[in-house]
C-alpha cells in the first residue's frame, strides 16, 4: 500500500495465499518468481521470511525449529537484476541498511524494521522511546498490562504505545497503530507499517524520474 501511495502499480507474489491482499496477486515461489520475471519490473521490494532472523527464535520452545534463511540467495538475484530494489527484514537481521520506526512518522507503534537498498537514503530522526514495553511483566500475564507499557487496565486498555505482536492487542488497535485497514489481526502481527514504504517510494519514484540511481 505503502509503495501504491507513493505512486507505482503494485503486484505481489507470495506461496501462501494472500485473500485479502488489495493488489495484482500472484501466488507462488516468490524467489522463484523473482529469477524468471525480476527483469519485467521497475523496482522490486523484497521481504524474505524474518522468523530465522528475529531475537524471539532463541526462545527455549523454538530453538531446535529451522526456518528458511532467504536474504543472501534474494540478494544475489537482486543484484544480478541490476534494477532498484529494496530488501526488508527484522532488526536482528543481516541486512545492511537504515532502521525505520512507527516512532519517525508519528505512529503509536515502534516496529523496528531494517531496509537495505540499492539507493542511499537518509534515515528519519528517531524520537526517543519514552515508553518501556512490558517492564516488569510477563508475556502472557494480562492482567499487568504484559506487552502495552503497563497499564493499570491491562493490556487491552487504551495506551500511547500500542505492541501489535502475537495475541496481545486490539484488532482496530493494532489496524490504528499501523495504518491498516484490511487484514485480519494475525496479519496485522506480521505486518509493516506502509508509510514506511511510502517514504522509501517517493524517493525512488523522485529519483527514476530524474534519471538517477
Amino acid at each position: 500500500m505503502g509503495y501504491y501511495n507513493s505512486g507505482f502499480d503494485v503486484t505481489g507474489v507470495d506461496i501462501a495465499p494472500q485473500p485479502r491482499y488489495p493488489f495484482r496477486f500472484i501466488q507462488t515461489d516468490a524467489v522463484m518468481y523473482l529469477a524468471e520475471h525480476g527483469k519485467e519490473y521497475d523496482v522490486i521490494h523484497a521481504s524474505p521470511p524474518c522468523q530465522g532472523y528475529s531475537r524471539l527464535r532463541h526462545l527455549p520452545w523454538l530453538r531446535d525449529k529451522e526456518y528458511p534463511l532467504l536474504i543472501e540467495p534474494v540478494r544475489m538475484l537482486l543484484q544480478d537484476l541490476g534494477k532498484p530494489w529494496v530488501i526488508e527484514n527484522v532488526e536482528d537481521s543481516n541486512l545492511d541498511g537504515l532502521l525505520l520506526c512507527g516512532l519517525m512518522f508519528g505512529l503509536p507503534v515502534y516496529r523496528h524494521r531494517l531496509f537495505e537498498t540499492s539507493y542511499f537514503f537518509l534515515q528519519p530522526p528517531h524520537p526517543k522511546h519514552e515508553g518501556v514495553i512490558g517492564h516488569g511483566r510477563r508475556l502472557n500475564d494480562r492482567k499487568k498490562g504484559t506487552l502495552n507499557n503497563g497499564s493499570a487496565k491491562g493490556a487491552w486498555g487504551h495506551q500511547r504505545i500500542i505492541t501489535v505482536a502475537g495475541n496481545q492487542f486490539h484488532s482496530a488497535d493494532g489496524a490504528r497503530a499501523l495504518g491498516i485497514n484490511w487484514m485480519l489481526k494475525p496479519e496485522l502481527a506480521q505486518a509493516i507499517p506502509p508509510v514506511y514504504t511510502e517514504w522509501l517510494g517517493r524517493q525512488i519514484l523522485e529519483r527514476m524520474q530524474h534519471g538517477n540511481s
